[in-house]
């Protein structure tokens, strides 16, 4: 497995950040642009994310950790992704920063 690894800054409440981006996630899963299955996410007291998922018949897997300055993505891909790996890194990123603004 490749790893991948964003870090996205942010200037809000730790706290509304996790609200937003628990509220973004259910969002996304609707409107993926590609089906995901076996999507399993597990959010813990403190607003963390442990996830993982199949799209186009690639696992990934992962955490989110949401602290008072930075949210950190980190997780696994399919070395077969490994050459999308940076628009996989851009595209969370992007992602993150439309959920908490």
């Amino acid at each position: 497995m490749a790893k991948f690894n964003v870090v996205v800054i942010h200037e809000i409440h730790r706290e509304l950040a996790v609200t937003r981006l628990r509220g973004f996630s259910e969002k996304m899963r609707d409107q993926a642009p590609v089906e995901l299955t076996d999507l399993k996410e597990a959010w813990d007291e403190l607003g963390n994310l442990e996830f993982s998922f199949k799209a186009l018949g690639f696992e990934v897997s992962g955490s989110m950790v949401t602290c008072e300055n930075k949210i950190t993505v980190i997780g696994n891909l399919p070395f077969a992704a490994l050459p999308f790996r940076g628009a996989i890194e851009t595209q969370i990123a992007d992602k993150v920063r439309e959920a908490i603004a």
